[in-house]
């Protein structure tokens, strides 16, 4: 197994859009200061990397290089409700992989994700661990004694395909709030060029409506991430503001 340090990277305030509804008229509510997204981390994998020291698994690798890259998307969102407000419920993270102007058979996928389960929040990890097989192992992990399946924080989908999402339970032991890191490592025909769209959704418990559905207001350079890009390039139309606690 080998470990790979993630270079810090900052964080931007988004804006939460509520979702429109039929039982809703009035004009949506926009909510600032309650999530952060990092600039995303885009790492390609060479065959070393990827096989760990296995000689087996580099030997494979070495030759599906001719076909076939393996690049390492990682991004966290930090969730920030207010003190004494409104409490997240929910929220979602997805990212829709694709190669443009490719034919279906050429589509990347989404060979691994971190995390698949989770029983409460962790600090955010900066740390990545890649198995010989380029399956991602979870860097930290916090267990609460006789804690049930039921409460599950994280659940994470979609390996294998090019639509991977996570989904963010607040639970009764544990607020939504903190950091999350999300990594998948992709899967993409050789030299194709390769996009991740990115979504943010959340859901408010308000204390006079109810629950109300958000989807985030992203800028573009945190929409759409190139993944061909030269790594460390910094992505344009991208504010650098780190985030704050809503007051």
């Amino acid at each position: 197994m080998s470990h790979m340090d993630l270079p810090p990277t900052p964080f931007h305030e988004i804006d939460l859009m509520e979702v429109p509804r039929l039982q809703s008229p009035a004009p949506q509510q926009r909510v600032a200061g309650r999530v952060s997204l990092s600039t995303a981390v885009v790492h390609p994998l060479t065959p070393q990397e990827a096989a760990a020291g296995d000689a087996e698994w580099l030997g494979f690798l070495t030759a599906e290089a001719a076909h076939s890259d393996y690049l390492l998307l990682s991004l966290t969102c930090a969730f920030r409700p207010p003190a004494n407000g409104d409490p997240f419920a929910d929220a979602a993270v997805g990212i829709l992989l694709k190669s443009p102007d490719e034919p279906a058979d050429r589509q990347p996928i989404a060979w691994s994700i971190s995390p698949r389960k989770r029983s409460h929040p962790v600090e955010r990890a900066t740390t990545v661990a890649l198995t010989a097989k380029l399956a991602i192992v979870e860097s930290t992990l916090e267990v609460t004694p006789g804690q049930g399946r039921e409460e599950l924080f994280v659940v994470g989908m979609g390996e294998r395909d090019s639509d991977p999402e996570w989904r963010v339970q607040a639970t009764s032991r544990h607020p939504l709030i903190g950091d999350e890191t999300f990594t998948v490592i992709v899967k993409a025909t050789a030299g194709t060029p390769v996009q991740a769209h990115v979504t943010v959704a959340a859901t408010i418990k308000h204390r006079r409506f109810g629950l109300i559905p958000y989807r985030a207001d992203l800028p573009a350079a945190l929409r759409t991430i190139d993944l061909r890009a030269p790594t460390g390039s910094p992505n344009p139309d991208t504010s650098t503001t780190p985030p704050t606690s809503a007051t």
